[in-house]
């Protein structure tokens, strides 16, 4: 009986994830396209990102649907298979749908001898109407734009830089203060322990002065019946 293939045993479903990522792409790029004004460096970059990608995912969505032939996947089910069908037809429309968006959006700059400038790529037009219509200012609006990015990411580089070094002199001072915290430690615990020792030498003195104190009258009787018996023996 056929098993449907899971992600873990169908190379052909991480093959799908990645082309469905690249059309996701494509189709996020014709929206941000459309919203620009030729002329724009944006409008430009997305044009030649769009115009290598559409290609590509087209390629990559063709070759999906042939691999459902091969003799790999000939234990799929029908249902898997009509499913996968499905999801291919689908990446179809919407690579469909962006080729026409990115085409309407070459003809809406109201350039003209649109068809002249077809190739067999079907892209010629836009190199046409961007180098036509824009001449030498995209390369140099493009080079500002880079140096603008390159100023706003040393400006950030910068800025974090100065957060470094101020959380460097923080843990500097959070060091020193430990320091002197485990200094100050130290001499409460010499202090502590010299305390000790002469509170112990204190209660020794003390308990010796008691004992010779209470010896005192024991030895002055000893004294005295000693003179009396030297007294006795002389008379």
């Amino acid at each position: 009986m056929p098993v449907p293939y899971t992600d873990s045993e169908d190379s052909w479903l991480v093959d799908y994830g990645h082309t469905q990522q690249l059309v996701r792409e494509v189709t996020e790029g014709t929206v941000q396209r459309r919203q620009l004004s030729v002329g724009q460096p944006q409008h430009a970059l997305l044009s030649n990102q769009l115009r290598a990608k559409i290609p590509k995912a087209e390629k990559q969505v063709s070759h999906l649907t042939r691999r459902l032939n091969e003799w790999s996947l000939r234990d799929l089910t029908a249902w898997e298979r009509e499913r996968r069908e499905r999801l291919c037809e689908t990446l179809q429309s919407a690579l469909k749908k962006a080729r026409m968006d990115f085409r309407e959006g070459r003809t809406s700059g109201g350039m003209m001898g649109v068809s002249s400038g077809v190739g067999s790529s079907g892209w010629g037009v836009e190199e046409e109407e961007e180098g036509g219509a824009i001449g030498h200012t995209p390369t140099h609006q493009l080079r500002q734009q880079q140096q603008r990015i390159m100023q706003d990411q040393n400006s950030g580089l910068e800025a974090l830089s100065k957060v470094i070094s101020q959380q460097k002199r923080i843990a500097s001072a959070i060091g020193t203060e430990v320091e002197d915290q485990n200094q100050l430690i130290d001499d409460i615990t010499d202090r502590t322990t010299h305390a000790q020792t002469r509170l112990v030498d204190e209660t020794d003195n003390i308990f010796t002065v008691t004992r010779k104190t209470r010896t005192w009258p024991y030895w002055l009787v000893i004294t005295l019946l000693f003179v009396a018996i030297i007294v006795v023996v002389v008379w």
